[in-house]
C-alpha cells in the first residue's frame, strides 16, 4: 500500500489530522481526523504489503489477535482510498 502524496499528518492529543500540503491544497479542501487506532492504521498502511500484514501490525500494537481488527483494517483502507490518501 502506498500513501498518496502531498499530505502530512499531525498528532493532536488522541486524534490525527490528515492535511494536505503544497499544491495538494489548491485541490482539497478538507481536513480528514483519523482515531488514534485509524492514525496508526494509516501511517503504517506503506510498512505492509496488504491488509493482512497492517491488520497483523495493528494486532501487535494493541495486543489482540490480526484477525479480531482484520474487517476493522480493511474498513479503514477502503475509507482512506475513497478519501484519496491511500493509494
Amino acid at each position: 500500500m502506498k500513501k498518496t502524496e502531498g499530505y502530512i499528518v499531525k498528532e493532536l492529543e488522541d486524534e490525527y489530522i490528515v492535511l494536505p500540503v503544497g499544491k495538494r491544497t489548491e485541490e482539497v479542501n478538507e481536513v480528514i481526523s483519523l482515531s488514534e487506532t485509524a492514525g496508526f492504521i494509516y501511517i503504517h498502511a506503506d510498512q505492509a504489503e496488504d491488509i493482512e500484514g497492517l491488520a497483523q501490525m495493528v494486532g501487535n500494537e494493541y495486543g489482540i489477535e490480526a484477525s479480531e481488527v482484520y474487517e476493522d483494517v480493511k474498513n479503514a483502507v477502503k475509507t482512506f482510498r475513497e478519501k484519496e490518501i491511500l493509494l
